[in-house]
């Protein structure tokens, strides 16, 4: 199977995965203030997680690894694992994101990337089949915008990352960054080749 014909079975994934009902207090009819105030009353750093049309699901962070990694996870118990603002793994689904390799010159810091070409590789999975994409990426400066998180108004440094999958799926990937620090705030992203993009908000960052 290619890795386009694997990423075009991802539209059942949104149907039957309990991936993708987790919607722990987040439900559609929750306000964005209560959704913060929830958000804030937890002992663990949490963000927020959605495909284009999905409802949004709150996810928390169970696990800091080497490297900059985070694993966070929903109330089924999925995980996704995070660089920075780059998904990397998403394991418990019908269709997994096994691994991310990235080749030399990567940082968490998207601010350190503007200007570069990058390249990474994915490892995906759905059932018994696995397949490799290589993705090939060049990163450039947005310039500064506002954005909103749950209603609340932030000023953000734009980076979008115009990727090239197996030199011939082109994908345009967005990330929101606080213009000092570099800390990740918002982001749109296809991790797989093909699947909807998936759309983060940090509600309470790691702390440390």
């Amino acid at each position: 199977m290619t890795a386009l014909g694997l990423a075009g079975c991802t539209g059942d994934i949104r149907k039957t995965s309990p991936f993708w009902s987790t919607v722990t207090n987040t439900r559609p009819q929750k306000a964005d203030d209560d959704i913060r105030a929830y958000a804030d009353s937890l002992p663990y750093a949490s963000m927020l997680f959605w495909f284009d049309g999905q409802s949004r699901s709150l996810i928390v962070l169970g696990k800091e690894e080497p490297e900059d990694r985070l694993t966070w996870y929903t109330a089924e118990k999925q995980a996704v694992t995070t660089f920075g603002p780059f998904i990397t793994r998403a394991i418990g689904t019908e269709v997994e994101l096994r691994s991310t390799t990235f080749g030399p010159g990567w940082s968490s810091d998207v601010r350190q990337l503007a200007g570069k070409s990058l390249t990474r590789q994915t490892v995906v999975a759905h059932r018994n089949n696995e397949v490799t994409a290589t993705l090939t990426s060049r990163f450039h400066n947005a310039g500064m915008t506002m954005i909103k998180v749950l209603g609340k108004a932030i000023e953000a440094y734009r980076i979008d990352e115009s990727m090239i999958a197996d030199n011939r799926v082109r994908i345009l990937n967005s990330y929101w960054v606080d213009p000092a620090t570099g800390a990740w705030l918002k982001t749109r992203q296809q991790v797989i080749p093909l699947m909807s993009p998936v759309n983060t908000a940090m509600l309470k960052p790691p702390t440390g």
